[in-house]
């Protein structure tokens, strides 16, 4: 699952490297949410799909 860091913290599952606001991580679910409930992490939306107009838009 895809998170992006909210805040400065130490990864202490990786030997303490320091994750920085901004930055986008692979973790598995379990360990999202336990990021997400200490206000660490926001959850990525998986997003499907590519353009946003509709077939009709896209075609002239």
């Amino acid at each position: 699952m895809k998170v992006i860091v909210q805040h400065n913290f130490r990864d202490k599952e990786n030997d303490l490297v320091l994750r920085t606001a901004g930055e986008e991580l692979e973790v598995s679910r379990k360990r999202a949410e336990y990021l997400v409930n200490l206000q660490l992490v926001k959850t990525v939306e998986d997003q499907k799909g590519g353009d946003p107009k509709s077939p009709i838009e896209a075609q002239g």
